[in-house]
């Protein structure tokens, strides 16, 4: 079990996040850049010092400020670190590069066929400067898995990738972390590959954990208007009248979540004008103006042309009230009339 309590001081902000993420568990850490998802997992890693809090793994304790405090040295934690930038030793060749760890086999079967999962089984003599930038990330994947940690830190180490890499080197971890139940956390601020990856989804926003929960339970119900903007809400309706505060609540449009026509049972019809159409991987996606709001719908057929009129129904969406928090879903609240301003 790996355990992070800790708050960090930063220049613009103070970063406090508890986690816990268990044997064979993998947690992403989702956020905008900035959000300070690199400094909780450097915490964890032993490279910053936190401002007051405790760090244990698998009942170790490795950071604690209180009595007695304990600082251990990074390289004595068996925390992996993977970052964006390969870090690979320039002078060594693949296999002296996969093998730094003490515990890695230098000639085994572990290497043989780990080498030949990440496709590098032929890379073994080459040195680092004639490899591409696929093989490198794909080296220092196999150096961190080789060298058998107790959790496995992953910080965005496969922006830049293809897709279809990214898929493979993320099925390949996800596996290695069951099959080893390990905790293993990945960073990331691209969404799709936080939940390719995770079992739980944790936001986190400027220091501050937002909501965790499965993957499709944070997108599809997000805890705040705040939740729903990270996570690919791309506007925000009138959906009811003014409540507390004075403010009316609004209902957060998916593109992904929005279907065409009008279909009152399944949620809240929306007529507006289509602002603009563009091509969105086999259909397409399209611009509705609703009075002083654009929002994003991706349809299979293609909309009508720019100026033309369409109306579409969204999914049961999100709404929230004046502060952003998300208000409770009421079987009655589904709108029944088209929504045009």
């Amino acid at each position: 079990m790996l355990d992070a309590d800790v708050e960090v001081d930063r220049r613009d902000f103070r970063l406090r996040a508890a986690l816990r993420v268990a044997p064979g568990e993998r947690l992403a850490l989702f956020g905008p850049s900035g959000a300070g998802k690199t400094t909780l997992l450097e915490v964890i890693a032993g490279l910053v010092t936190p401002r007051q809090g405790r760090v244990t793994l698998g009942g170790r304790v490795l950071t604690s400020t209180e009595a007695p405090v304990r600082a251990v040295p990074p390289w004595q934690r068996r925390v992996g670190l993977l970052r964006q930038d390969p870090g690979l030793f320039p002078h060594l060749s693949v296999r002296d590069n996969l093998c730094y760890a003490p515990s890695a086999s230098r000639q085994g079967a572990e290497l043989a066929e780990l080498a030949g999962a990440l496709g590098i089984g032929g890379l073994l003599s080459a040195m680092p400067a004639r490899l591409s930038g696929g093989q490198a990330h794909r080296v220092a994947l196999g150096r961190l898995l080789l060298a058998h940690c107790d959790t496995l830190l992953l910080d965005e180490p496969f922006t830049g990738l293809d897709a279809g890499l990214r898929r493979t080197l993320t099925g390949l971890v996800s596996t290695l972390v069951a099959d080893r139940s390990v905790p293993a956390i990945l960073v990331s601020h691209e969404l799709a590959d936080a939940q390719a990856f995770a079992d739980r989804l944790a936001v986190l926003d400027h220091g501050s954990l937002l909501q965790e929960g499965a993957p499709d339970e944070v997108v599809l119900r997000p805890a705040s208007r705040r939740v729903a903007e990270l996570v690919g809400y791309l506007g925000f309706v009138p959906a009811g009248p003014a409540g507390q505060g004075g403010g009316a609540r609004v209902a957060g449009i998916h593109p992904d979540r929005v279907a065409a026509g009008a279909l009152p049972g399944r949620g809240l019809v929306l007529a507006g004008t289509v602002a603009a159409c563009r091509p969105s991987g086999a259909g397409w996606e399209a611009d509705l103006r609703i009075g002083d709001v654009v929002i994003a719908c991706r349809l299979g057929d293609k909309p009508p042309p720019p100026g033309g009129e369409l109306t579409v129904t969204a999914l049961d969406p999100p709404c929230f009230g004046p502060d952003g928090a998300a208000l409770p879903r009421r079987a009655d609240a589904r709108g029944t009339q088209p929504v045009r301003r």
